[in-house]
């Protein structure tokens, strides 16, 4: 059987790798943004934590 590059198959040959693509990139915005707020957080804090708090 020989397998024709026809646009069907071209998009489901895509979406697999579109989605991973998408998946990693939203990984990792998501390390980026929780490293950043909890740098944020723990420098707000700083100051008090001689306080015994």
């Amino acid at each position: 059987m020989k397998s024709e590059m026809n646009p069907k198959n071209i998009f489901s040959m895509l979406i697999p790798i579109v989605g991973a693509i998408f998946i990693a990139c939203a990984s990792i915005l998501y390390i980026l943004y929780k490293s950043w707020s909890n740098k944020a957080y723990f420098e707000r804090w700083k100051d008090y934590e001689d306080c015994g708090v």
